[in-house]
């Protein structure tokens, strides 16, 4: 309910949906011509669950995510694979600007990526935080999200 709010949901987003939506135009005839490869969105647990005093970075996430799972059977038709990365506390500037202080380094999410784009995954839920809403969250995606 800040006065800002509109203002930052504004910036959130230009950031994390328009932002994703240009890559996904700039990029998507380029895997196309080279018979495919990878699209890594990077969304968050935030796109699952809103968390008090960031509402518009969780909502932001959530569109996001939306996109992510649309463009999913574009690329796919082309021979590329998408990957919804959902990471929790990792230590980056954004973390300490946050006050999170319990987080994972940043290699578990770069090798995560890697693992999971061998696999053929589509959700990454990379760190100890991430790892709990990937359980309480993986029967609902494998039965609704990934169907």
């Amino acid at each position: 309910m800040d006065e800002d709010v509109i203002e930052q949901f504004q910036t959130e987003l230009n950031i994390n949906v328009y932002g994703l939506i240009r890559m996904a135009q700039a990029f998507a005839p380029v895997l196309k011509r080279n018979g495919g490869g990878a699209f890594v969105q990077i969304n968050s647990i935030a796109s699952l669950r809103s968390f008090p005093g960031f509402a518009t970075y969780p909502a932001s996430k959530a569109a996001s995510y939306s996109f992510t799972q649309a463009i999913r059977h574009v690329f796919e038709e082309q021979g590329t694979a998408v990957l919804s990365v959902h990471p929790g506390p990792i230590a980056t500037d954004m973390a300490a600007a946050s006050g999170l202080e319990d987080t994972d380094p940043p290699h578990v999410v770069s090798e995560g990526i890697v693992e999971a784009l061998k696999e053929g995954d589509f959700h990454l839920f990379p760190d100890r935080m991430a790892k709990d809403f990937e359980k309480a969250y993986h029967n609902f995606a494998e039965g609704i999200i990934e169907a």
